[in-house]
C-alpha cells in the first residue's frame, strides 16, 4: 500500500520552486527544487507528476494568493474607487512583501508552460478583482478596449509602483498613492 502523501512535503516543493523561479527563472532543475526542499527528487514527480504540472500548480497558487489578498476585507459599499484603491493598496503591499513571489509569478505568468486551464482557474479567483477594474473604467477612454488589454496595462503600473517603492522604501506611500491617482486617471 502506498504511504499517504504528505501535505508539508507538497508545500515545502511548491515554496522551493517558487524560491527558485524566482531566482534562476523557468529552467530551475527539479533536482534542484527537491534539494531545496530537502525532499528526495523523485517525491517531485510523486507530487506534481512533471515539472509543467508542478509549474502550473504553483501558477494557479500564488495567483490565488495574490487575488486572496487583494480581495481580503474589500469595501461592499459600491464606491468603485474606493475598492479600487483598496486593490491597490493590497496589490501593492502584497508584492512589496512578497518580492521572491512576485518574480517567480511574472515569470510563470509569460511562460508557454501554464496551461490554458490554469489560467481560467486563476482568472476565476481573480473574478471579483477584475470586475472592480471593469466598473472603473466603464465611463473612461478604455471604456471599448478589450478586458485583457486593460488588465496587462494594471499590471504594468502596479509591477513599476511595486518596484519604486522597493527602491525607495522612505518614499513607499507617496509612491503608491501616485500610482493609484494615475491609474484612476488611465481607467475614467
Amino acid at each position: 500500500m502506498a504511504r499517504p502523501r504528505s501535505e508539508e512535503k507538497r508545500d515545502a516543493i511548491l515554496t522551493a520552486a517558487m524560491e527558485l523561479v524566482a531566482e534562476q527563472g523557468l529552467g530551475a532543475a527539479t533536482a534542484e527544487i527537491a534539494r531545496v526542499a530537502q525532499v528526495p527528487h523523485g517525491s517531485v514527480f510523486t507530487y506534481f507528476g512533471t515539472k509543467s504540472a508542478l509549474l502550473n500548480e504553483l501558477y494557479v497558487a500564488l495567483k490565488t494568493e495574490l487575488s486572496e489578498a487583494i480581495l481580503e476585507a474589500m469595501p461592499d459599499d459600491g464606491d468603485v474607487r474606493g475598492q479600487l484603491h483598496h486593490l491597490w493598496a493590497r496589490w501593492t503591499d502584497w508584492g512589496v512583501s512578497n518580492p521572491s513571489k512576485r518574480r517567480a509569478l511574472a515569470q510563470l505568468g509569460v511562460s508557454d508552460q501554464i496551461t490554458e486551464a490554469s489560467r481560467k482557474a486563476a482568472a476565476v479567483v481573480a473574478g471579483p478583482a477584475v470586475a472592480i477594474v471593469h466598473r472603473a473604467r466603464s465611463t473612461g477612454a478604455l471604456r471599448d478596449a478589450p478586458l485583457a488589454y486593460v488588465g496587462a496595462l494594471v499590471e504594468t503600473m502596479a509591477g513599476t509602483t511595486i518596484d519604486f517603492m522597493i527602491h525607495d522604501r522612505g518614499h513607499a506611500e507617496g509612491v503608491r498613492d501616485a500610482g493609484f491617482e494615475a491609474l484612476w486617471q488611465a481607467l475614467r
